[in-house]
């Protein structure tokens, strides 16, 4: 029959959801304050104080395109079975018209 591993496909749709929910958890808001706090007017407060909320939005950002990936990764795997059960069928069909 067709050559695929439909549940490698799956595997990775999990694990791209388990890092996708690992993420999302990601907020660098708590570290960043503290060290803002307790450099309120170095340069480092001065560049990381606006920095947590772009890096907060790219986590976030990063963790639906990893769900949308794991998304795609499942549906192709329910596609391959989807065509694999197909061919199965028409092939069975053929033979039985031999």
């Amino acid at each position: 029959m067709l050559e695929f591993e439909s549940d490698s496909l799956r595997a990775l749709s999990s694990s791209l959801v388990d890092t996708a929910d690992a993420v999302a958890l990601l907020d660098p808001s708590p570290p960043v304050d503290v060290g803002v706090a307790a450099m309120p007017h170095s340069a480092f407060g001065m560049a990381a104080g606006p920095s947590a909320e772009p890096i907060l939005a790219a986590y976030r950002a990063t963790a639906d395109r990893l769900r949308h990936i794991a998304d795609a990764a499942s549906a192709s795997a329910d596609g391959y079975d989807e065509a694999e059960a197909t061919f199965r069928h028409q092939l069975l069909d053929l033979r039985g018209e031999l």
